[in-house]
């Protein structure tokens, strides 16, 4: 049994168009699935546990953005059901890291041949994530795009991506600094003027942006990037666009570190993200869960 969960107000409709064309290759092969075609995050959950109780399920197939990819994988992690994602959001940074295909055809070929890949996953407090969580200015861009009137047009050109650098520029323009205490392994970092937190399962984020260059998904840690101590200016003129060209920053104010658990306090509630979603505010912990999902292979 394989399980479809389409999110139709992804990509501005392209997710019914490719559902349309999956479901007629699964008829071919005559696959026994079932659908879930709209529906808020908690009756797609509320589906997948449902179906999970009553039989086998050998993978769970999501067809939208990285938010409904995000929703799901809270249920299949330590879990022998894979994840299957045939991206069809805006960002669809995990579909961009992992090489995972957007032809409906090739999909569905390697979804059926079971070949699946064990990878990491973080967790921030009590929400798994695959790719990267970040609190401050990468939350805040996460929150504007996520709320901006813009992204739906963008979509429909198919430039969903600078969606995320129209917030970027905003946010970087607009954002406060805050203080922050930052536990890495046991080891403190202190900031008075952080702008940044990012914790890394993953190397990029937010439609592509690189923000921990350091970063794999099946080496059983987190890569920590910092941005702190350092003017607005330079924020938007000089770092964004290293990080829009992909590369480690070697800056004073950039700071990398590794850890299997780090836990963040700042001295007003912060929003993080997961996987785009905001998920809460600081006080955050975020440690690292190894090989514990599942992800066809669709490369």
């Amino acid at each position: 049994m394989y399980l479809f969960i389409v999110n139709p107000a992804s990509g501005d409709g392209r997710a019914k168009s490719l559902w349309l064309k999956v479901e007629q290759h699964l008829q071919k092969k005559n696959v026994k699935y079932e659908v879930l075609f709209g529906g808020s995050e908690a009756s797609a959950r509320e589906f997948v546990w449902g179906k999970m109780k009553e039989e086998k399920v050998k993978a769970v197939a999501v067809i939208g953005g990285d938010g409904t990819a995000n929703a799901i994988l809270q249920d299949l992690v330590h879990c022998e059901t894979a994840l299957a994602i045939l991206p069809a959001g805006s960002g669809n940074d995990i579909a961009r890291i992992f090489g995972l295909t957007n032809h409906p055809g090739q999909f569905v070929e390697k979804l059926l041949s079971s070949k699946t890949k064990a990878v990491d996953v973080l967790k921030a407090n009590t929400c798994y994530g695959l790719t990267v969580a970040g609190t401050g200015l990468d939350a805040d861009i996460a929150q504007r795009v996520n709320q901006a009137f813009y992204k739906k047009w963008l979509n429909k050109i198919g430039a969903g991506s600078f969606a995320y650098t129209v917030g970027t520029v905003l946010s970087a323009l607009l954002f406060k600094p805050f203080k922050s205490i930052i536990t890495i392994d046991g080891d403190q970092y202190i900031s008075d003027e952080t702008w940044l937190l990012a914790f890394g399962n993953t190397s990029s984020y937010g439609g592509g942006l690189v923000i921990c260059p350091y970063a794999h998904p099946v080496d059983g840690v987190l890569d920590v990037t910092m941005l702190h101590t350092v003017k607005r200016g330079k924020v938007l003129f000089q770092l964004f666009p290293m990080l829009m060209r992909g590369e480690p920053i070697k800056k004073n104010g950039v700071m990398y570190k590794k850890g299997k658990k780090v836990s963040v306090d700042t001295d007003r509630p912060i929003p993080v993200m997961v996987d785009g979603e905001e998920i809460g505010t600081t006080p955050v912990q975020i440690t690292v869960h190894e090989k514990a999902l599942q992800l066809v292979l669709t490369t």
